[in-house]
């Protein structure tokens, strides 16, 4: 009996002595980080695969990826480049492949977009959305909510 009641008060202490509540802190500072997995774009802008905007192979991303065109008057890819300072290659936080989510205000544009490509080395904080010239013309977003959305699996 005497052992119940030992272990009925320390357990019954500890989160009065602390135990529990550092707990909590430690928790909501996880969530806390996880939550801020968001960035703010300057500038969003629309980009054609051609040589005058592109390089030489306008077909080609920097991640290596084909450009199917008539995916893409169809609207069925949905791919970005974003600025260097952004992807992992140069000590950002995206990778080639990411999934991201976009939030501009604007429907046409907002949702899920993959990173295929980055953008010349003079733009910082700065996204390029791929569309077919027919689709779209022009475009510019200022101030767009970038958020991870989700990471393409790399096989070891």
């Amino acid at each position: 009996m005497k052992s119940l009641i030992l272990g009925l008060l320390i357990f019954l202490t500890v989160p009065i002595a602390g135990g529990l509540p550092a707990h909590n802190k430690l928790v909501a500072a996880q969530i806390a980080a996880q939550e801020q997995t968001y960035f703010v774009l300057e500038t969003l802008t629309i980009y054609h695969p051609t040589a005058g905007q592109c390089d030489a192979t306008p077909l080609i991303t920097a991640s290596n990826a084909r450009i199917d065109i008539e995916k893409l008057r169809r609207q069925e890819i949905r791919w970005m480049a974003l600025s260097r300072d952004l992807l992992r290659r140069w000590n950002g936080e995206f990778h080639y492949g990411d999934t991201v989510m976009l939030k501009a205000g604007d429907p046409a544009i907002d949702g899920l977009w993959v990173i295929n490509d980055n953008m010349n080395k003079r733009y910082k904080n700065r996204g390029d959305l791929l569309f077919h010239s027919d689709e779209r013309k022009s475009g510019i977003w200022k101030n767009v909510r970038l958020e991870k959305w989700a990471t393409k699996e790399v096989a070891i």
